[in-house]
């Protein structure tokens, strides 16, 4: 064996479980960005993570808002997933740009996916450095699903997203 970089063994690792991270600030702006970087947590409560960087856009809505959505997305939505991971929400309406179908969550203000296999809803418990990211921990207060939606994964890091 070799030794390699973080970059190379995340390209080896995937294909990761794709999905679209919702937020609406104060002012109501809607936003979507992409994330591969998440993990259940715990069933009892029901629990999960993401891992972001510090640098983008989410992460700053989501620690003064305290909730997010989490959308694994469908097939359908592969250009637009992709899309949404190569721009900032702070200069670009996703939404708009990239036709991406909306509807309100039941117990939070950030827009679900329409077109996805699971929409969480979640509230924010805790958020946590973890050197250029952030993980944000979060309790599921509602989860939505379509079992005929066939869901994105992330192959190579983000360079392609397709089902397993």
């Amino acid at each position: 064996m070799k030794e390699i970089t973080v970059s190379q063994a995340q390209r080896m690792s995937s294909p990761c479980p794709f999905a679209l991270l919702g937020t609406k600030s104060a002012s109501g702006k809607e936003n979507f960005m992409a994330v591969s970087w998440w993990t259940y947590l715990s069933n009892h409560p029901p629990m999960l993570g993401v891992c972001l960087s510090n640098k983008g856009y989410s992460g700053t809505v989501i620690r003064k808002q305290g909730e997010f959505s989490l959308n694994l997305v469908a097939l359908e939505l592969s250009s637009a997933a992709l899309n949404c991971g190569r721009c900032s929400g702070r200069d670009i309406n996703k939404i708009e740009a990239f036709g991406i179908e909306t509807m309100d969550a039941d117990h939070i203000s950030a827009p679900l996916v329409r077109n996805s296999r699971i929409c969480f809803e979640c509230r924010l418990n805790s958020a946590h450095e973890a050197g250029d990211h952030t993980f944000y921990m979060a309790e599921i207060v509602a989860i939505h699903a379509d079992e005929n939606k066939k869901q994105l994964f992330a192959f190579e890091g983000y360079r392609r997203l397709d089902t397993v």
